[in-house]
């Protein structure tokens, strides 16, 4: 950890290393509980994504910082990467039971076996809605700066590189954007990999289930890039209020959120179809769900606001720009040298 110090120092970092350890352990011993649970669980991921693709100096950190962030950095060597302690205060605080107590509502809106596969999954002692969704959650975040780690080791452009999830308003780049594309494929990817390996766990399985856990997953996707969109991420009050970001195409470091969930639900939905063509998901039965959670929750956390209908009229007003912008990225991003490298040593098809 010392070494990390002293390499931000030399390169201007100004990052400072959260020590966790250093909290009283019998009055904070809850907090650095939730902390070990967040460290264990980013480490074990990048101990075992790092060991597949051969990479050294694996470094993972929590840094302080009271705003919601996430980051993804090559500096000497060094592939790094990080979470804010805010982005664990929030998602932590974000992903409590009190928000899914009535998910099984859901139920409602689908087919007699779907509806009883929720409420099978929700009487599930060995199944757990807030956990499972926290931990696709950090799936998620782990798995896009993991993508990052792996396109700054496959670029031939510079040495160093540090990206960061939180939106930066002095600059454009299409190569960034085209990375941020990529980065939010392979990890909704990874959230579906990961789904997969839950539901296998189950004692009693069947499709219908399956199905489930899966709009849940994508439900997660959604709802986490839909707190960063609305702005409620970063609040350390009890009540959240809105406050989202203008639409926008070729601005800022990273596309609108509403490009990326786009892009997100549309690959999500693509390898569904590819991995489990039994299934027979239907696009519109897998959007009628996903909101339909996003809308539940959203209604829990931010009672008195109407924060899906604000989404639904974004989507709607927005729809021909965020299609024909997301084409234009796909088209992008796999002519891009570092990305097309990728995707052909990794056997992916794009």
């Amino acid at each position: 950890m010392k070494d990390i110090k002293e390499i931000f120092i030399r390169n201007g970092i100004d990052k400072k290393v959260f020590d966790y350890q250093g909290l009283d352990a019998d009055l904070d011993a809850d907090l650095i509980n939730t902390y070990k649970y967040f460290e264990e669980k980013f480490k074990k991921l990048y101990q075992s994504y790092g060991d597949k693709l051969c990479l050294d100096n694996c470094v993972f950190y929590i840094f302080e910082d009271y705003k919601c962030n996430a980051f993804a950095a090559s500096i000497e060597n060094y592939n790094i990467i990080g979470i804010t302690n805010g982005y664990l205060f929030s998602m932590k605080g974000k992903f409590d039971d009190k928000y899914f107590s009535n998910i099984i509502i859901i139920g409602t809106i689908n087919e007699k076996s779907i509806s009883e596969a929720y409420v099978d999954l929700y009487e599930d002692q060995n199944f757990k809605f807030d956990k499972f969704m926290l931990n696709c959650s950090i799936q998620y975040t782990f798995s896009h700066e993991f993508q990052h780690i792996l396109q700054f080791n496959s670029s031939k452009i510079c040495k160093n590189f540090l990206y960061s999830e939180n939106l930066d308003k002095s600059g454009f780049s299409m190569k960034r954007h085209a990375w941020e594309f990529d980065a939010d494929r392979m990890a909704s990817y990874e959230v579906l990999k990961y789904t997969f390996s839950v539901y296998t766990r189950l004692k009693y399985k069947d499709n219908e289930k399956l199905k489930c856990m899966l709009y849940i997953a994508l439900a997660t996707i959604v709802i986490t890039k839909n707190l960063f969109y609305f702005g409620v991420m970063n609040s350390i009050n009890s009540v959240c209020t809105i406050d989202k970001e203008n639409f926008y195409i070729k601005q800022y470091s990273h596309p609108h959120p509403l490009v990326r969930i786009y892009n997100m639900v549309e690959y999500f939905y693509e390898n569904i179809k590819s991995d489990f063509p039994k299934l027979n998901i239907d696009p519109q039965e897998i959007l009628k769900n996903v909101l339909g959670i996003s809308k539940i929750y959203f209604d829990k956390l931010i009672p008195n606001q109407n924060v899906m209908q604000n989404y639904f009229e974004d989507t709607i007003e927005f729809n021909n720009e965020i299609n024909c912008y997301n084409q234009e990225l796909y088209d992008f991003a796999i002519k891009d040298e570092s990305i097309n490298v990728l995707l052909k040593k990794r056997g992916i098809k794009f």
